[in-house]
């Protein structure tokens, strides 16, 4: 007899969770400079950096509380798995590129979108994250074994065709429309570029998204479901979840340095929803990276849609949560910036209880 709940099922970021990936920083490296990486670094004279391995404190360091995460999911009772080890500083060479290294398992959100019962592998932007999806593979074909779809997005070749600005200082800075960072000739997207509201899925084409990757996606998972082009003030917008945050079902927080562009607070508001504005980030008082900005303080996890985990020094967001009922898990986290993310983006929620839904009652129809 087959389970009454599938093996992988999960519809949007607040039901209860029960199993959950957490990424590793095991033999992460620093990938160099590459193609998708313009928009962050408009003067040629700043992109002379190289790949490199990563040191072995910082690894532990970043180790230490990835491990604290894992033991507290396990506490609150979620099975935990994690991505088998590889050994990121490896060249990559293909017909089309060319990279001395690759990046890290750290952020498992940025590769695999989980909608319903299916693992959608994303096809990825950046050179230096093309095979990412590998330490994920052992997990992800154990999923499929037990019953779960998967499905692979087409990788794009990355040439240097794909990326068509060059952002320099007289080009402008980047526009979804005006002045993108990726061209449309294929299909491209990050995982992490997509908010998942039961039925409703949002986006915004950014740095790692294109609007054809989009279409894909909306194509693939058919009519039940509905994919909204959302568009926010963000001169580098890449990935959604320090942008636009669902804190439980009728609550979404917002990013009041990145507000919302059109009629995107309408939507919400519309149907019901309470739109919030995140308070300013404490980081300013302790480490400092430029892999992630001072919003990586909305980047949080819900462990159900009453807790949520927070990083323990953000005392202005933990204050926020609280103010809406939630009970707050604070634990360390600031070292795993570095490697690019925070709760939300060093985890991939594989199950949660609860059916899909539409939140959005004035679409129905």
């Amino acid at each position: 007899m087959p389970s009454a709940t599938p093996v992988v099922n999960s519809h949007n970021g607040w039901d209860p969770l029960e199993e959950v990936i957490v990424g590793s920083v095991a033999g992460g490296a620093r990938p160099g400079f590459e193609p998708a990486l313009r928009p962050y670094f408009p003067d040629p004279a700043d992109r002379a950096f190289k790949a490199a391995r990563r040191g072995e404190d910082e690894l532990e360091a970043a180790r230490e509380q990835l491990e604290t995460l894992a033991e507290v999911l396990r506490q609150e009772g979620a099975v935990v798995r994690r991505p088998t080890p590889m050994d990121f500083f490896t060249e990559v060479r293909t017909p089309t590129f060319r990279v001395r290294s690759q990046n890290s398992s750290t952020c498992p959100r940025d590769v695999l979108l989980v909608v319903g019962d299916e693992i959608i592998e994303a096809s990825m932007a950046m050179r230096s994250r093309f095979f990412e999806y590998l330490p994920y593979r052992s997990l992800v074909t154990e999923y499929f074994n037990a019953g779960a779809r998967w499905t692979a997005a087409p990788k794009p070749g990355m040439s240097d065709e794909m990326y068509v600005g060059d952002f320099s200082a007289e080009s402008g800075g980047f526009d979804a429309d005006l002045n993108p960072a990726l061209s449309d000739a294929e299909p491209c997207f990050d995982a992490a570029s997509f908010a998942r509201f039961g039925r409703d899925i949002f986006y915004q084409p950014d740095l790692v998204t294109n609007d054809f990757g989009a279409r894909w996606l909306a194509r693939h998972l058919g009519p039940g479901h509905r994919l909204h082009r959302v568009r926010f003030a963000d001169a580098h917008p890449q990935h959604i979840d320090a942008t636009m945050v669902p804190l439980r079902a009728g609550l979404v927080m917002m990013n009041p340095d990145r507000p919302p562009v059109g009629d995107t607070v309408a939507l919400f508001e519309d149907n019901g929803w309470k739109v919030v504005m995140a308070p300013p980030s404490a980081r300013g008082n302790f480490l400092r990276t430029t892999e992630v900005s001072n919003w990586i303080s909305m980047n949080v996890l819900n462990v159900n849609e009453d807790t949520i985990i927070c990083e323990e020094r953000e005392q202005p967001m933990i204050e926020f949560l609280k103010s809406f009922g939630f009970r707050v898990i604070a634990i360390p986290f600031a070292n795993v910036y570095p490697f690019g993310g925070s709760f939300h983006c060093c985890t991939v929620d594989i199950r949660r209880s609860g059916g899909p839904r539409s939140y959005f009652p004035a679409l129905q129809g």
